[in-house]
């Protein structure tokens, strides 16, 4: 029973995905009597091989597919499969039919239970971990930028490192403000929660601010201003300290960093190295921007203006919509038809293996196969890695335990400890949550006198788990990366020409609309630009990849990163933007220019004869760009403008003129 509320009550913790309390009631009435139907279902025809076959097919596919419906109902639906197959693993003959379900449905209750208590007690928790994380992220980013002070840094490297914090801060941003902002349009408000918006809001800035944080000084500078350069980096660590550690819970009981920037900015040069300063200078600037947002932590507003919400999405509960609805998702075509599809054959294709192989503890390979299975081939291929790795070490840890006898008095308190260390890295580190995972059940089933058995059916059925999944994903659209990149590609440089219409319409007109619809365009070229990064992470993520042309994907998300740098100095320089006929035939040009690169990419969509052609101007355009890095800080608007033209056309140019 003690196994089984734990299971019941992870599974709870699946299905709880909202932040509005009202919702989560709602979720919660939903998910308690399905729970206790889907497990019932399971014990009722769990000794009828071809029934059972047959309807898990039916109800696994139903499930899956309620994500169509909301992404709350989706995580229902999944967290029910996953109820299912726990029901599967604690069957035993003889046992009333109701038994086993009641344990699951308590232990989700169990759960809830706990739950409201700590939104009594604690509320807004997870949102604060959130933040607490992406704070956390923002201070190694800076700290990202401030290797140039002490090592040697490596471009590509640097650009690597600071992109990967970049799409962490941009994913744990987004579910941050979707939470909160769910929150606001709900009717849930209070001061801890306008808090909390407030340090997003900052948080956000400061992001913005560290897309421009870049210089590496020379050795010249280095061996002329030593102390100046140590200065700076001192002026750096503390800015990143003081973001590592702040909470809205702690803002007002830390110290604020002490940092004199006009003494900073005072040093004197010798003239021969006044250009190079010049970029230490914009350091400094931006490094003062970012302190004095880090200032506005703890002063207390009393309102705070909420922006930009985003409404809730309302179901509707008519049936012929959510059948018009479910049935406009039936192709391949569709990204959730796809998912269900994998999962289900993935589900029913081990449940056959499972019965005729009679394997012992066999349904792990179907809760194996089920939270490995990801939308696409790199994403599954890398929760298959985590999963084997974080297996085999949780049964390393196994085998010492049952070599040293481990009391039977200790035994609860692993059990314990690993559930909560689960809960605490399931959505952060799924390869940690395997390990502790593995404790888990090795304490649960020890505790039952089974703890000797668990260890060879446990990576057997771990095996066959990650293989099925990673199997219909390979012969069902993959999603290979390398296919996908010139899309993602065009539809980054589309973004930027969108973002420059606009800048030139605000030009001419700095109403709020005006100026509202530039930064949506603005956030938009960000989050291209990171979808480009990281359809590099995913193709290394893929099996069987090639380094050349995963060098080639990162030459373009380095170009791409250059022009939205330069348009980030532009969108900070845009209130001191002329009217004026220079400037204009400066947009003019530079949109002219990506409009080619878009017609160009057109032309290019099969990725083989892309990285092909782009192989041919690799240090070409490395060159540029590095230039164009180091040049950023030193130039005007028009200057930013012309640099941008000229990036864009020897992108074309390589493009256009392989054989050049």
């Amino acid at each position: 029973m003690g196994i089984a509320f734990s299971l019941g009550s992870i599974s709870c913790g699946f299905a709880d995905t909202s932040s509005v309390t009202r919702y989560r009631i709602l979720d919660f009435i939903i998910t308690i009597p399905l729970f206790f139907l889907i497990s019932l279902g399971t014990e009722a025809v769990f000794s009828h091989s071809v029934l059972f076959v047959i309807s898990l097919t039916i109800v696994s596919f139903s499930l899956f597919m309620l994500a169509v419906l909301s992404p709350r109902l989706g995580a229902i639906g999944f967290a029910s499969i996953l109820l299912a197959i726990y029901a599967m693993l604690l069957h035993m003959d003889g046992r009333p039919i109701w038994l086993v379900p009641m344990w699951l449905t308590g232990g989700a209750l169990w759960y809830i239970f706990w739950q409201a208590l700590a939104i009594y007690f604690l509320p807004n928790q997870e949102s604060k971990d959130i933040l607490s994380d992406l704070y956390q992220a923002l201070a190694k980013k800076v700290m990202a930028h401030d290797h140039g002070f002490i090592f040697t840094s490596d471009n590509n490297q640097l650009f690597i490192e600071s992109a990967q914090l970049r799409s962490q801060i941009a994913g744990l941003s987004h579910t941050l403000e979707n939470r909160v902002h769910q929150q606001f349009t709900a009717g849930e408000d209070s001061a801890k929660l306008q808090d909390i918006y407030r340090f997003l809001t900052i948080a956000e800035r400061i992001n913005e601010q560290t897309r421009l944080l870049y210089f590496t000084p020379t050795s010249k500078l280095k061996q002329a201003c030593p102390q100046w350069l140590e200065s700076i980096h001192q002026a750096n660590l503390k800015i990143s300290q003081y973001l590592a550690q702040v909470t809205v819970d702690n803002v007002n009981r830390i110290t604020t960093p002490d940092i004199d920037f006009d003494a900073l900015r005072r040093f004197s040069v010798q003239p021969a190295l006044q250009e190079e300063a010049i970029a230490a200078y914009a350091y400094i600037n931006k490094l003062d921007i970012i302190y004095l947002s880090l200032l506005q932590l703890s002063q207390q507003i009393n309102e705070v203006k909420n922006s930009g919400v985003i409404k809730p999405i309302v179901i509707s509960w008519k049936w012929n919509e959510i059948l018009a609805k479910l049935t406009s998702q039936m192709t391949l075509k569709s990204s959730y038809f796809r998912h269900a599809l994998r999962g289900t054959l993935s589900l029913a294709a081990g449940l056959i293996i499972v019965r005729a192989l009679n394997l012992e503890f066999g349904f792990w390979t179907l809760m194996t196969s089920l939270l490995v299975l990801r939308p696409n081939l790199s994403m599954t291929w890398t929760r298959l890695l985590q999963r084997l790795t974080g297996t085999i070490c949780g049964l390393i840890v196994v085998g010492g335990l049952l070599h040293f006898q481990v009391s039977s008095d200790i035994l609860p308190f692993i059990f314990c400890i690993a559930v909560v260390l689960f809960f605490h890295t399931a959505a952060r580190h799924y390869g940690f949550a395997v390990f502790f995972v593995t404790l888990f059940v090795f304490a649960g089933f020890s505790l039952n006198g089974q703890g000797d058995n668990i260890m060879l059916p446990r990576l057997d059925n771990t095996v066959l788990g990650v293989f099925l999944p990673l199997f219909f994903v390979f012969i069902l659209t993959p999603g290979w990366k390398k296919k996908s990149f010139p899309i993602q590609l065009t539809t980054t440089v589309k973004g930027y020409m969108s973002y420059l219409d606009s800048l030139k319409t605000y030009i001419g007109d700095k109403s709020d609309n005006v100026t509202s619809e530039l930064q949506r365009h603005y956030q938009d070229c960000v989050v291209n630009d990171t979808n480009l990064f990281d359809h590099w992470m995913g193709y290394l993520g893929e099996p069987h990849r090639k380094s050349q042309t995963g060098e080639h994907i990162l030459l373009c998300s380095r170009s791409s990163n250059i022009i939205l740098r330069i348009l980030t100095q532009l969108n900070e320089n845009k209130q001191s933007l002329p009217f004026d006929a220079t400037i204009s035939n400066d947009l003019d040009s530079a949109i002219a220019s990506l409009q080619e690169l878009e017609r160009t990419l057109e032309k290019s969509q099969n990725h083989t004869e892309l990285f092909k052609q782009i192989s041919k101007q690799e240090k070409l355009i490395y060159q540029s760009f590095i230039y164009i890095e180091n040049e950023i800080y030193k130039l005007d608007n028009h200057t930013l403008l012309q640099l941008l033209s000229k990036e864009v056309d020897l992108f074309v140019s390589a493009i256009q003129n392989p054989t050049a």
